[in-house]
C-alpha cells in the first residue's frame, strides 16, 4: 500500500487555499490536476509502497517522537511552484518552515532510515499542493501564480498522521492509518 506521512490542516485554512486555486484556476486554461481540498495536507514524508505489515511499528515510533515534540504555529503566506513559477509542475500554498517543523521532519527522517527508508533532504518550505500541471503552462498560469493575493493564515500542527493514498482512475483516495497527537504521543 502507497503510504505518506503528514499534518492535516484545519478548515479554515482548507476553505482558504480552495478559494485561492479556484482564482488561479480561472486564471488559465493550462491542463492540471486539481487537488479537491478534502485531500489538503502537508506532506511531512512519503513514504511510497510499503508492507502493511509495517504499519504498527511505524506507529510506535511516531508516538515515540510525537511525545518530544509539541504541537506548534505554522504560517501559510504564499503561492509557489516546483521547481518554479515559471516552469510549474506542482502549485502550492505554503509558508516558510519553522524550526518545529524542521526538528519533526528531521526526526522522522532519522527514524525511518533505521527501517530501511532513505534520507531525504530537509524541507525549508511547507506546502499544500493545490494542482499538478499537465504539459506546458500558459502565461495566465504563470502570471497567477507571482501575483495572486495568497492566503495568510496561521494554523496549529497538532497531529501527524499516516495516510494511506490509493490511486483511482477519479484521483487519490486517502484514508488515515493512525493519528498521533504532538506533545502526547497518542
Amino acid at each position: 500500500m502507497r503510504a505518506f506521512f503528514c499534518i492535516p490542516i484545519d478548515d479554515s485554512l482548507r476553505g482558504d487555499i480552495a478559494a485561492v486555486a479556484g482564482s488561479i484556476r480561472e486564471r488559465t486554461a493550462t491542463r492540471a490536476s486539481w487537488v479537491p481540498p478534502s485531500n489538503y495536507h502537508i506532506t511531512l514524508r512519503f513514504l511510497g509502497d510499503i508492507d502493511p505489515m509495517i504499519t504498527v511499528k511505524l506507529e510506535r515510533m511516531a508516538r515515540g517522537i510525537a511525545t518530544r515534540t509539541g504541537a506548534f504555529q505554522i504560517t501559510i503566506d504564499r503561492i509557489g511552484a516546483f521547481p518554479s513559477a515559471e516552469r510549474p509542475r506542482v502549485i502550492w500554498a505554503g509558508g516558510e518552515a519553522p524550526a518545529a517543523f524542521v526538528g519533526l521532519s528531521s526526526s522522522l527522517n532519522g527514524s525511518l532510515e533505521r527501517f530501511g527508508f532513505p534520507r531525504q533532504r530537509e524541507e525549508r518550505v511547507v506546502h499544500i499542493t493545490v494542482a499538478r500541471v499537465k504539459g506546458r503552462a500558459d502565461p495566465g498560469l504563470v502570471e497567477a501564480i507571482r501575483s495572486i493575493d495568497p492566503p495568510s493564515e496561521r494554523f496549529t500542527a497538532e497531529r501527524i498522521v499516516l495516510m494511506e493514498s490509493r490511486l483511482t482512475p477519479r484521483g487519490a483516495l486517502y484514508s488515515p492509518l493512525f493519528s498521533v497527537e504532538l506533545g502526547k504521543g497518542g
